[in-house]
């Protein structure tokens, strides 16, 4: 037994290390705790071939993310199941122009990949104006990475959708969690939740699209919103009620803060400029909406140049059109009624029928039968023309003369009869001058086109067109800062009635103030189409809300597209890049990836405040 013993002490060392190379090379390959770069790659393919399979993907990679996976296997997948992949580095994301449809869009996932901290990154991609995906997948690989600082950045709050998988390691196992984030909602402890836990990752759990992407403003908190608007906003606002203002863009705010849980604070100050700039300065409700840090303004305003790089706006759900209001001129006098049955072409007609018929067949009679009284002759057959009766000569006897009499009295009957026929209609309807209806027509009037000083951008607009019928108005409009609380255009419409002014207002307000002051019979609203058919991209207002700051990023606005968003950081520090509901019925947020991709004309906006960017 003793040499027994020996040898195997003498390979005991040479057991124990066959045995640890066996568990650290063998055990990762067969239990159920797979190696951590294959599970992580093993989670990517899932999601490519399972839940993200079928629309477009953006793939975005740091330097360590790179070497650390295998990227050809990922293509693989998803190219098994016919998903569109664009690759892209970081570096390359921000240094190489993409089409839009590669970085924004609501048929976009975006997939961003990182094992170091990506706060740099994001904060010179949120300089970026054509990114916003409206579904985004951030993939942490290092677990003790603070992914809640991530998550907090403006430019990853622009999308509608979030979905952050981040690995943690227990007790020597590494598991997979996925986190979403609901800046609108608080934790027990009264913190934001930013970082919201969805539960351990398995492909039991998330294997649809909508498992991995959750509503995430179904609730706002209780936030309390502050809403600045004038109340004088007919027909959409008014005096009265419970808050002292009134009206459907009241309503729809009460339903809002029921659906979604935030409290308002209103507030209606007496000041009548919408808002526009002096030496860089907002002044009216948007200077209030900017500098007294007011959340929401909810009155009709239209999207302007200056306006879309402060400010945002939701989707439009009403549109109209700017339009002259003008008197209707009286009814013409009476006694031109015998002349309006026919046209001054007609009138011509008749008298020269009247001048030659007669007179030629006298004169014929005259050379041919030899009568003595030619004119009496044509004097008597004129008279049918007004259906007096008459005897014929004896002198008329030739077939041919009764011929030429009997078409005559057949013209002369029809004429008569339509002159009678169109005079009864004309006394019955009195007969009104022809109405103005093109700004061509109103520029050749001495009629004075007005509009209230209330900061809108019309009034240059009219005057750098390039139309020169538009320029002359603009050189003729006549602005009234005068504008009382109670009745802001009670003057300007009084000179409409007067026949001085052509009232320029929009078209919605304009009818509603010819039903309020019982004005409809007096005046009238000139065709606005041709007003739209001359300045297309100018005479329209949007119908929405002016909403405070979020983070979509900022851009020209195409009028092909609905408002762009603003870029950077809102000031609430509660809220990192804040994302609004839009209007009642339009079902999406101003997060949503489409808010870019709209409506060209202006329509009743929410607006609300843009900030710059972080560190910029």
């Amino acid at each position: 037994m003793a040499p027994a013993k020996r040898q195997l002490t003498q390979f005991l060392p040479s057991l124990v290390l066959i045995y640890t190379t066996l568990f650290t090379t063998a055990v990762p390959q067969f239990l159920l705790i797979p190696d951590d770069d294959v599970l992580e790659q093993s989670v990517i393919t899932t999601l490519l071939s399972g839940p993200l399979s079928g629309q477009d993907l953006l793939l975005v990679t740091d330097d360590y993310t790179q070497r650390l996976l295998d990227l050809d296997q990922v293509m693989e997948a998803a190219g098994a199941s016919l998903t569109p992949v664009f690759l892209a580095t970081q570096h390359s994301l921000l240094h190489t122009p993409r089409p839009a449809h590669h970085t924004k869009g609501t048929l976009l996932t975006a997939l961003l990949l990182f094992h170091q901290d990506p706060t740099d990154f994001l904060l010179l991609l949120a300089d970026n104006t054509n990114w916003n995906p409206s579904y985004l997948v951030l993939f942490c690989l290092n677990p003790n990475l603070n992914t809640t600082t991530v998550l907090s950045q403006p430019v990853v709050q622009r999308s509608h959708f979030i979905l952050l998988l981040h690995p943690s390691v227990q007790a020597g196992r590494q598991r997979i969690y996925a986190y979403t984030s609901l800046p609108m909602q608080v934790s027990g402890r009264g913190r934001p939740l930013t970082k919201a836990p969805m539960g351990l990752w398995t492909q039991h759990n998330f294997h649809t699209r909508q498992s991995l992407f959750q509503p995430r403003f179904q609730n706002f908190g209780g936030y309390e919103v502050k809403v600045t608007s004038l109340c004088y906003d007919e027909p959409f606002l008014y005096f009265g009620g419970k808050y002292g203002c009134q009206g459907v863009n009241v309503d729809a705010l009460h339903i809002l803060s029921d659906k979604l849980g935030f409290k308002l604070s209103l507030s209606f100050p007496d000041t009548i400029a919408w808002g526009y700039k002096v030496n860089g300065t907002w002044k009216g409700l948007l200077g209030i909406l900017k500098y007294e840090e007011k959340d929401l303004n909810i009155n009709v305003l239209q999207p302007n140049p200056d306006r879309n790089s402060d400010f945002d706006y939701i989707y439009p759900y009403w549109e109209t059109n700017f339009s002259f209001m003008l008197v209707r001129p009286p009814p013409l006098p009476q006694w031109r009624n015998i002349l309006y049955p026919f046209s001054t072409l007609m009138w011509g007609l008749v008298f020269t029928l009247v001048l030659v018929v007669p007179s030629l067949l006298a004169y014929l009679l005259h050379r041919i039968n030899g009568i003595t009284d030619p004119i009496g002759i044509a004097i008597k057959i004129a008279s049918g023309i007004v259906n007096q009766s008459v005897s014929i000569p004896s002198e008329v006897q030739d077939t041919w003369a009764r011929v030429w009499l009997m078409f005559w009295w057949l013209s002369v009957y029809i004429l008569s009869s339509v002159f009678t026929g169109n005079l009864v209609a004309v006394l019955t309807v009195p007969a009104f001058p022809t109405l103005i209806n093109t700004v061509n027509e109103l520029a050749d009037t001495n009629l004075i086109p007005s509009m209230g000083d209330y900061g809108s951008f019309v009034p240059n607009a009219l005057r750098t067109s390039q139309n020169p019928t538009l320029a002359t108005l603009g050189e003729r409009l006549f602005l009234d800062s005068d504008l009382k609380r109670s009745d802001p255009y009670g003057f300007l419409i009084s000179k409409v009635i007067e026949g001085t002014h052509a009232l320029l207002v929009v078209g919605d307000y304009l009818r509603y103030t010819q039903n309020k002051k019982k004005i409809t019979r007096t005046t009238y609203l000139m065709d606005e189409t041709k007003l739209h058919d001359v300045v297309p991209a100018q005479t329209h207002a949007l119908h929405g809300y002016f909403l405070p700051p979020h983070d979509t990023p900022a851009g020209d606005w195409d009028p092909g597209q609905t408002v762009p968003g603003s870029r950077g950081n809102s000031h609430h520090s509660r809220y990192p890049g804040r994302l609004y509901p839009a209007a009642a019925g339009s079902g999406c947020f101003l997060s949503c990836p489409s808010v870019r991709e709209t409506h060209q004309n202006s329509t009743l906006y929410f607006h609300y405040r843009r900030q710059s960017v972080v560190g910029h």
